[in-house]
């Protein structure tokens, strides 16, 4: 049964991303269909991500009340609703309400896979199977690009809408079948308020530090391209090969992280989450240091930094939040760590755009570098405070 859950947990997740990453996909095309502008398009993907960041927030509490099986039900239907009206869509305006309808109804999956993890895994393979679950979203993200890709080619770019659609009503029925839930929370939403789990000072600062590796995150996912090309002269196509190794190295960096996390540091999450990160801020040091070195040694940085990255990144989103369930709910923990992340996303992503056009590839270099470094001081702080508490016990 855990591997059941587990790989339909898995698929469902990563399947997700073929109704969000389609808009990025078509945004050549419809912006030269319907003549749209940059900030029209802007304003469809920039409202997206706050409500996605907002519903974060929201549905990890209604998943703590009404369980995850029925959150994942309504967001697939929500979500299928979103992508069928918006691939018909023609004004601007419309198009931003359908898409934010969307980044709520997308915003109900990682709460839900979190906390159906947390009901079929222990604490002592919980570092393991989070870190082997936190690939999902890459995975699923490549292979939604890639597949989006393919379908804007053959079909054009309101199709693109009508397969996600299609794909999430197949699933809801094998979903729920196959899923089941081992507990429902009976608490009320008082009791797993955002204001609580504010007050816990561990919860906090995991989330903090989980915005500041955002920025780094959001900054490798959006910028990765546009860096390889200008600083390297590589030929677009190419340098979206070279950025395709970040997230390589980020599989490997998950797995990695939650294995150590297990069998190494004995279920104490923030030492991995600290070593990792502190070479994260070498990396994007080495990163500074070495252009002349060449494409192939940059992208073999890029490859660990993707690796640094994101193998603390889903200790804080997916393996503590497991680590804390019966103490505030997995997912209203998820959903909080994860939403504060994608609220620092909004203002990173134009901030960093400032920062190369006003002061060069280095300052954002910097500005990660920086983020990474706060991380670590934070993450060690814990580590620091949990062997205090441990060698203090008889």
């Amino acid at each position: 049964m855990r591997i059941r859950i587990f790989a339909f947990s898995y698929i469902i997740y990563a399947i997700y991303y073929v109704g969000r990453v389609n808009f990025s996909v078509a945004l050549p095309a419809i912006a030269s269909d319907l003549g749209f502008s940059k900030v029209t398009l802007g304003l469809i993907g920039g409202m997206f991500s706050i409500i996605y960041a907002l519903g974060q927030l929201i549905n990890g509490q209604l998943v703590e009340r009404f369980g995850a099986k029925k959150m994942v039900t309504f967001g697939l239907l929500l979500s299928a609703a979103a992508n069928l009206l918006f691939g018909y869509a023609e004004v601007a305006i419309l198009m931003i309400l359908l898409w934010s309808v969307n980044g709520y109804a997308q915003s109900t999956g990682w709460p839900s896979v979190v906390k159906l993890l947390s009901e079929w895994f222990g604490r002592g393979s919980r570092g393991e199977v989070s870190g082997l679950f936190g690939t999902c979203f890459l995975v699923g993200s490549m292979a939604a690009l890639t597949f989006s890709g393919y379908i804007l080619t053959k079909f054009g770019w309101r199709t693109l809408f009508l397969f996600p659609s299609i794909i999430f009503l197949l699933l809801i029925v094998p979903f729920n079948l196959t899923v089941k839930e081992r507990r429902i929370q009976e608490e009320t939403v008082n009791t797993r308020s955002i204001g609580r789990l504010t007050l816990s000072r561990k919860i906090f600062v995991f989330a903090t530090a989980y915005v500041l590796l955002q920025f780094v995150r959001s900054g490798f996912e959006l910028w990765a391209p546009s860096y390889i090309f200008e600083v390297y002269g590589t030929p677009l196509e190419y340098a979206g090969y070279g950025a395709a190794i970040i997230p390589v190295g980020g599989i490997v960096g998950s797995v990695l992280a939650g294995w150590a996390s297990d069998k190494i540091s004995g279920a104490q999450r923030a030492p991995v989450m600290a070593v990792m990160t502190s070479f994260l801020v070498l990396i994007l040091i080495l990163l500074y240091k070495s252009v002349e070195a060449g494409f192939l040694v940059n992208a073999f940085l890029l490859f660990l930094g993707g690796l640094t990255l994101y193998g603390p990144h889903v200790l804080m989103v997916t393996t503590i939040p497991m680590d804390y369930d019966d103490r505030y709910g997995a997912a209203s923990i998820a959903g909080f760590i994860d939403g504060l992340g994608y609220m620092g996303s909004t203002f990173a992503n134009p901030f960093i755009g400032w920062l190369v056009d006003s002061k060069g590839w280095g300052a954002a270099i910097t500005f990660w570098t920086v983020s990474s470094l706060l991380a670590t001081l934070l993450t060690a702080s814990v580590w620091i405070k949990d062997r205090k508490t441990l060698s203090g016990r008889p």
